[in-house]
C-alpha cells in the first residue's frame, strides 16, 4: 500500500487537493501533508491551504483533552455520581462551564459491569490528569459537559454499556485520525499509548454487549455496532476505523458545527468546528 493509498485509509475520503485539509477535519496542511506523503503533495494543495497558520501537535493533544473530560465525566458521574470538580479531581477554575447531568447508575445487578466500569473511570481520569500535566499551561481547561444530551445512559446498566460503547469507539477512531497528524515522537508516543488503553476499554464493553443482546443504532457512517458477526471496531486490513476531526466533532455535538451535544458551548481550544 503506498502513502498516498495509507492516507486514503485513515480518511476515509477520496484524496483531492481541495478535499484534502476537510478530510482531516483540519483547515490546514502545511509541513504536516509534506511529511506524511511526501513533498510532491505541496504543490497539489490550494496556497490559501498552505499558506494558513499550521495546526500544532499542542491543539491536536487538546483536541484529545476535550474528549478525555467528556469520558472522565460520564465515568464518573455513573460510577461515583460526582462530576470531577465534585470529586476534587479538577478546580472549578479548571473549568470554563458546569458538567449538566447524569447520576449513578445502579450496577447491582451486573458485578462484571461494575468491576469494568470502576477501572474505566480509573484510566479516564489518568488520561485527564496526563494530557493536563504534559501540556502544562497550554492545556485547555474542561468546558460545559451536558452528559444527558442522548437522552440515555443512566438509566440502566444496558443504557451505560451502550453509551460507553459510543464513548470508547469514537475515542478510539479520533486517536485513529488524529495520530499521523501529530510531530513530536514523545507526544505522539503518548497519544498512541492512550489509544491502546481506549481500544482495550472497547472491546471490553463491545463483548459484554454482545454477550448479553444489547443493541443499538450505528452513531455514523463508519460506525460498527458490535455483533457476533462483528466484534471488533475494524475496517479493512484488521485497521482500527479512523475519524477525522470533523467527524468526531459532529458526533459529540450530536449533529452540530460549532456547537452542540455534549458540548453545548463547543470543545476549548483551536480544533473546534466541524
Amino acid at each position: 500500500m503506498s502513502k498516498l493509498d495509507f492516507l486514503q485509509e485513515l480518511v476515509g475520503k477520496k484524496f483531492d487537493r481541495r478535499q484534502f485539509a476537510k478530510g482531516i477535519g483540519l483547515t490546514t496542511v502545511g509541513l504536516t501533508a509534506a511529511s506524511l506523503i511526501g513533498s510532491s503533495v505541496i504543490g497539489m494543495v490550494e496556497p490559501m491551504e498552505a499558506q494558513a497558520a499550521a495546526i500544532t501537535d499542542v491543539d491536536i493533544l487538546n483536541f484529545a483533552l476535550n474528549l478525555e473530560y467528556l469520558e472522565a465525566e460520564f465515568y464518573t458521574v455513573a460510577v461515583t455520581g460526582k462530576t470531577l470538580v465534585q470529586s476534587g479531581l479538577l478546580s472549578a477554575s479548571s473549568t470554563t462551564g458546569p458538567t449538566m447531568g447524569g447520576h449513578k447508575v445502579n450496577l447491582g445487578n451486573a458485578p462484571s459491569i461494575s468491576h469494568i466500569a470502576q477501572q474505566i473511570l480509573e484510566d479516564e481520569q489518568a488520561h485527564v490528569a496526563f494530557l493536563r500535566s504534559a501540556l502544562g499551561s497550554a492545556a485547555v481547561k474542561k468546558p460545559t459537559i451536558n452528559l444527558n444530551a442522548l437522552g440515555f445512559g443512566f438509566g440502566s446498566y444496558q443504557a451505560f454499556l451502550k453509551l460507553s460503547r459510543d464513548f470508547e469507539d469514537v475515542g478510539v477512531s479520533a486517536y485513529a485520525g488524529a495520530a499521523p497528524l501529530i510531530q513530536n515522537k514523545t507526544y505522539l508516543a503518548a497519544a498512541a499509548r492512550i489509544a491502546l488503553t481506549e481500544a482495550e476499554h472497547s472491546g471490553t464493553i463491545r463483548l459484554k454487549m454482545i454477550e448479553l443482546g444489547i443493541q443499538q443504532p450505528p452513531v455514523d457512517a463508519k460506525d460498527i455496532p458490535p455483533t457476533w458477526n462483528k466484534i471488533f471496531f475494524n475496517g479493512a486490513n484488521g485497521l482500527a476505523i479512523a475519524r477525522s476531526t470533523s467527524e468526531v466533532l459532529k458526533i459529540v455535538y450530536a449533529g452540530g458545527t460549532t456547537m452542540g451535544g455534549f458540548f453545548p458551548d463547543g470543545f476549548n481550544g483551536t480544533i473546534r468546528s466541524a
